[in-house]
């Protein structure tokens, strides 16, 4: 697929009645936005500061209202949604996401009513395309997904479907060059690899030691990292009286604010910054891969760009690894 042709798929979309999403630089900085026309519309390579989990996750959503002892659910609008540009990290973060609220109606619900459509930012070699597809994509969540490549200067996509949603499409576009990827699950047949293995095991010698007490001092419980990260998904639930009504609401929450862990009265199961910081990190590389067979960290390193107390989680894991 060439440049002009991704182009004509937008515009494609957009007149077909989707809202698409995708990276735009604005005032220097990637984010986010509703995409209104195809014309000279290019994906972004960067990845933005915030992910797509929003959409799927949102900071604050309603999830009922209560009137009059009955209970009114919350529709979803009818308009489809699509992702477009997913970076290979944020993938893997809604594929873990998708486990996580695999039950969860809400969050299904979203996911139903939209297709990902995810890039590959870096050209890849051809001797590589048969590894990538057996050792990564068939084990990702997506609709379509584009493999950027590079040749006389000439930028052009190789395409895979991930669904049959994502054939329909391009079969309606008029698109026919594509190879279909069959989802085979979230997790390779032989599981978490060995460093993944012996990373569970390591996390957990380490608590109470040295490295510990430093990030003790040096965190601020901003909780900005785990607001940043794709794949945090702790949240709370609230409900808002409303004169004659109840409002239920499900809101991102973060692990590191104090009263996060607060149970009967003023007990707290985190009452120090040590113990936050040491859940975090167990969280993400010993519980979830048990649980689900997969890291709780895609390496994106939007944790360590918004920390203000400058907190590397590449070199603490690195440190971490070389001293149990």
């Amino acid at each position: 697929m060439t440049d002009k042709q991704l182009q004509d798929l937008v515009s494609y979309l957009i007149k077909n009645k989707y809202r698409v999403h995708s990276h735009k630089e604005i005032d220097g900085e990637i984010l986010i936005d509703e995409i209104y026309e195809g014309k000279n519309f290019e994906l972004c390579p960067q990845r933005p500061l915030y992910s797509f989990k929003k959409f799927l996750l949102p900071p604050c959503q309603t999830m009922m209202k209560f009137k009059n002892n009955k209970t009114i659910g919350v529709k979803n609008p009818d308009t489809k949604t699509i992702l477009l540009g997913i970076h290979f990290y944020d993938l893997k973060a809604l594929t873990l996401l998708s486990q996580v609220f695999e039950k969860d109606p809400y969050f299904q619900k979203k996911l139903r009513n939209m297709m990902l459509i995810g890039q590959s930012p870096i050209p890849a070699k051809d001797e590589d395309y048969q590894k990538f597809e057996e050792d990564i994509l068939e084990h990702l969540k997506f609709d379509i997904f584009l493999e950027t490549k590079s040749n006389n200067n000439q930028k052009s996509f190789r395409i895979f479907t991930g669904s049959e949603d994502g054939q329909r499409l391009l079969d309606n576009f008029g698109y026919k060059d594509y190879e279909h990827i069959e989802y085979a699950g979230p997790v390779p047949e032989e599981g978490l690899n060995i460093t993944q293995k012996s990373l569970i095991e390591k996390i957990f010698k380490s608590k109470g030691s040295k490295i510990w007490k430093e990030l003790n001092k040096k965190c601020i419980d901003c909780g900005k990292c785990s607001i940043v990260c794709p794949t945090c998904f702790c949240f709370k639930i609230s409900d808002e009286i409303k004169k004659d009504k109840i409002v239920r609401k499900r809101e991102w929450d973060s692990c590191f604010y104090e009263e996060f862990s607060e149970v009967s009265g003023e007990h707290k199961f985190l009452d120090s910054t040590e113990d936050r910081i040491y859940n975090w990190y167990d969280h993400k590389f010993v519980r979830i891969p048990k649980e689900y067979s997969m890291p709780g960290c895609v390496n994106c390193g939007r944790c360590t760009e918004v920390c203000p107390a400058g907190i590397d989680i590449r070199k603490n894991i690195k440190r971490i690894i070389e001293e149990n």
